[in-house]
């Protein structure tokens, strides 16, 4: 068991940057900068009492993932999951894909043991339940958003800030964003991003 904790602990941590996906269909809002921002919760996208989240900001998280799910859900739903290009990265440098994974190793390492834990079997559930779409239920992808939420509260800023950047230079959204856009329907993926953003800061509030 204790050699598959390394291959965990990888595993949850790169799927805490699945939440980062939002920010590639449309721009942060007025004034605010993407790099300063989402990577605050993301690196969002689950609890109890976890690491070092205060029970009121376990409460928080919690609630924001339930708003953030049921609003990003009929976004969720568009997207074609079947797609090839969510297995691979298309022209991505070999050795930069390496260092966003040797920065997710290191914020998976410091995430509190129970909020990882509940990460993992929010993911072995949903996965489970994933349909011929690829889709999973609304109740599934609320705990995952809860459990990424209480995740990334439990390791330091700088961490996820490293991952998002890291992340940055493998994917980057202005090469992707409109083209991905353009295959759902813009108003669900505004009003997706919009709660991301509110999650964000909910999350960010309770970062150590």
């Amino acid at each position: 068991m204790a050699k598959l904790l390394p291959c965990v602990v990888a595993m949850v941590a790169v799927l805490a940057l699945c939440n980062l996906r939002l920010a590639a269909f449309v721009p942060p809002p007025a004034g605010q900068s993407l790099r300063s921002g989402v990577h605050m919760s993301t690196a969002v996208g689950a609890a109890a009492v976890l690491g070092a989240a205060p029970a009121a900001f376990a409460d928080k998280i919690d609630d924001a993932a339930t708003k953030l799910s049921e609003a990003s859900y009929p976004f969720l739903k568009e997207i074609d999951w079947t797609s090839p290009v969510y297995g691979s990265l298309p022209n991505a440098n070999p050795v930069k894909v390496l260092a966003v994974i040797n920065k997710a190793l290191v914020m998976g390492a410091s995430m509190d043991s129970a909020a990882l834990k509940k990460g993992v079997l929010a993911h072995a559930s949903a996965i489970g339940h994933v349909d011929s779409k690829g889709m999973i239920p609304l109740p599934d992808y609320t705990a995952i958003n809860a459990a990424i939420g209480h995740m990334v509260a439990s390791v330091p800023k700088n961490q996820v800030i490293d991952v998002f950047n890291a992340a940055g230079d493998v994917v980057r959204k202005e090469e992707v964003g409109a083209y991905m856009k353009s295959l759902v329907n813009s108003g669900d993926a505004e009003a997706a991003y919009k709660a991301f953003w509110e999650f964000k800061d909910v999350v960010a509030a309770a970062q150590r």
